[in-house]
Parts: structure tokens; sequence; C-alpha cells
């Protein structure tokens, strides 16, 4: 995710390292309040939790409470099993293991479940079920102090992250674009050096049309932030849009490279699609970038420089589309 906040913001790191602190604090006082003797674990479910993906806060607490009841059911199934220590870890590890592949936050094995397992089969005395259930009563109000504050003490930004994560893909591919064009215009074969960069850059925009989600249900949590439903919902349309520009400009800077075209009229058509793709995303109007680069692409091309030019009209036709549909649904500019 830190794509998604763009460059590092020294001041949402310290309001993260706070709410984590304020988190934990008062996680451990509640619990030790509801009679619970040094609530290490109520205090560590808040810093979990709030690290890593700041729009995952409530999923993360949520997947640890299930991670808890898993870990402690296996560490008690398998605390009476007559087999040696050593052999009773290996057990648990390899049933928690198990259970943290199925029971996965995100891409990531759910931790939580060979730990509690660990835990109880570490302490495990004749009080087992209470060290059980007490483990699962701290972890809930972790969860729930983790919960409360990352959704009401500055709570995630999704219109804020996702106009700077806009903000930074439409700069890669207008830049990715006119160099392209360059290239098209004096066959300097600069694209060749740049491709892997190109790539790099169209697979870093579909990560980042992955990551919508987590945004969004970040909104949804959050009743601060919940009047951006909309600005939100167009910028993840423009961000969708530029994932799939930045597919045809991976496949344009492939062809350039492999045909070694030079034609000024291709050219001159990138850069008019480079400046409507701009305008796009700006929410500008594209119009006259649009017709221009339409009727460069309407001549007649031979060789292999035909095969550029019929990606270009494919790029065309998926920018035309997007704005198309901004006239159709009288999308306004979230700035």
């Amino acid at each position: 995710m830190n794509r998604l906040l763009g460059t590092r913001d020294l001041r949402v790191e310290l309001r993260l390292a706070f709410k984590m602190a304020l988190g934990g604090t008062v996680a451990w006082w509640l619990a030790g309040a509801l009679g619970a003797r040094r609530p290490i674990f109520a205090a560590l479910v808040p810093l979990v939790a709030m690290t890593g993906d700041p729009f995952a806060a409530v999923s993360v607490s949520l997947a640890r409470i299930v991670g808890v009841f898993a870990g402690v059911g296996v560490g008690i199934a398998f605390v009476h099993v007559n087999v040696g220590l050593t052999f009773q870890v290996a057990l648990v590890l390899f049933a928690g293991a198990l259970g943290s592949v199925v029971l996965k936050v995100g891409d990531r094995p759910n931790l939580e479940v060979p730990i509690a397992g660990l835990f109880l089969l570490g302490f495990a005395s004749a009080q087992i079920s209470q060290l059980g259930i007490q483990r699962i009563w701290e972890t809930a109000i972790g969860a729930a102090v983790a919960i409360l504050v990352s959704s009401l003490v500055w709570p995630p930004d999704p219109l804020r992250a996702l106009t700077r994560q806009l903000g930074l893909l439409r700069s890669e591919l207008i830049t990715d674009l006119t160099a392209i064009a360059d290239d098209l215009a004096t066959g300097s074969g600069d694209t060749a050096a740049r491709l892997d960069d190109v790539r790099a850059h169209s697979l870093d925009a579909v990560r980042e049309v992955f990551a919508l989600d987590a945004a969004q249900r970040a909104l949804r949590w959050s009743p601060l932030r919940r009047r951006d439903a909309a600005a939100v919902t167009e910028l993840a349309v423009r961000i969708n849009l530029a994932a799939r520009v930045y597919r045809h400009a991976r496949a344009l800077a492939r062809d350039v490279v492999d045909a070694r075209v030079r034609d000024l009229r291709l050219a001159s058509a990138t850069r008019d699609l480079a400046d409507a793709t701009d305008r796009v995303l700006t929410q500008a109007d594209a119009a006259e970038p649009l017709r221009r680069a339409a009727a460069t692409l309407g001549g007649t091309y031979e060789g292999e420089a035909w095969l550029v030019a019929a990606q270009l009209r494919q790029l065309l036709d998926d920018i035309g589309d997007a704005r198309r549909q901004d006239e159709q649904e009288g999308y306004r500019s979230p700035a």
C-alpha cells in the first residue's frame, strides 16, 4: 500500500504512531478494569491491526478474533495428546499453520492461529479452559478498541489517498506516452531503454485497481469520511481508466520497439492521445485532441506502421468511450 499513500508523509506516520499507542493503552486499561491480569494480548491487537495497510485495520481486527478462536481450539485439542512436548509443539504449529493459510488476512497467513495455539500449549495447566477464554475476550477487547480508534481518530482518508494515487499514475502515464511519441518521431530507440519501466508502471496501475476495494471498505467503516463517497467513486473510475490506458501504452511500447517504426503522423497521434488521456483523467474537455488523433489515424498505414496505428486506434476508442461516459453521467472534478 505504499504507493496508495504516495510518498512518505511524516504527519500521517506520526498520527499512526499516536493511534497505535492510544489503542494499545486503552485496550490494556479496559481489559484490566474487567479483571484481566497483565492483558498484553489486548494491547497487542491495536498495534498489529493498525500497521501496514491503513485501510485494513477493521478487517485485520476481525480476522484476529477468528484466528484466536481457531488457535485456542488447536491448543486445547493437542494439549492432552501424550506424545512429548516437542512433538506436541510440532503438531500445534503444523495445525496452526494450516489454519493460518485458510483464515488468511488479505494475501498473508493469519499468524494469530499458530500463536494462540502455541501460547496455550506453553502455559498449559489445569486452568487451560479459563486461560483460553481470557485470551479470547482480551483479543476481542483489543479488536473493538482498534476498530473504534481507526474509525474515529484521524480515520484513513480515501479521497486524499486516491487523489494522490491518480496524480502519480497520470504523471507516469503521460511521461511514458510522450517518450513513445518522441521515439516515433525521431527513431531514437529510447523506448527500448525504458520498456521495463513502462511494464513496471503498467503493473503498478493494476495493483492500484486492486487496492480500490480496501479504500472503499475503509470509507464505509468511517462515519467521518462517508460524505466523500461520490468523489471516491469518481476517482475509482479514473484510476480504472488509467490502468486500461497503461495496458495500451505497454503494448504500444512493445510494438514500437519490435517494429522500429519512425512515422511523424503516428508520433502526432500519440501526443494527441496523451493530451486526451491527461484531460479525461482530470475531467477536462478532451474533444479537440481526440478529434485530431482520429483524423490522423484515419489515414492509410502499411507494414509495421499499420500495427502501431491499430494499437493507437484501440487506445483512441477506449479514451473516447470514457469521455462519452463522462458526458452521460455528468461527472464533476472532485477538486
